[in-house]
């Protein structure tokens, strides 16, 4: 118990705070690879001790299966401070589709967010995602990214 307490003192946190979502992907990166050298030595030290390599195994697994909801927990929970903070823009289903995208992989010039719409709408005007681009700008809600690329802009969510 007082290695515990140690520990949770060196890292800054007590008992009763609550981890935010990046620390504890932080955490989970940490265990993870820290479980993956243990299934290394043991396959090295005792390779014929094959339950003790395959719970191992399995215990990797499983952390990497959390560090994946840990991930989607992350995302949604950023895209629903978007909603929160520009509800008007979960309203429009195309500039909602923007953030989105932009959410997931950014940044991106606006024949990128165009095709990447229509992939998943089935269809969009360049026109109207240039548009809807430069609404979700002047509303704060995305933001250029300065790039070497002089021929296109590129955008990300601002937050």
């Amino acid at each position: 118990m007082e290695h515990d307490q140690h520990e949770a003192s060196e890292e800054g946190d007590t008992p009763d705070r609550q981890l935010s979502l990046e620390e504890v992907q932080e955490r989970l990166d940490d265990i993870s690879r820290r479980l993956e050298h243990v299934e290394q030595l043991i396959e090295r030290v005792a390779p014929h001790l094959e339950e003790v390599s395959e719970s191992a195994r399995v215990i990797r697994e499983a952390f990497t299966f959390y560090d994946g909801v840990v991930k989607l927990m992350s995302r949604f929970t950023r895209l629903e401070r978007l909603a929160q903070r520009y509800s008007d823009v979960r309203r429009d289903p195309i500039g909602w589709t923007i953030v989105q995208v932009l959410d997931r992989s950014s940044p991106l010039n606006i024949s990128q967010i165009t095709a990447a719409v229509r992939a998943e709408r089935g269809s969009a005007s360049r026109r109207i995602i240039r548009e809807r681009v430069q609404h979700l700008l002047d509303r704060g809600v995305l933001r250029v990214v300065d790039t070497d690329d002089e021929r296109a802009r590129y955008f990300e969510l601002s937050e």
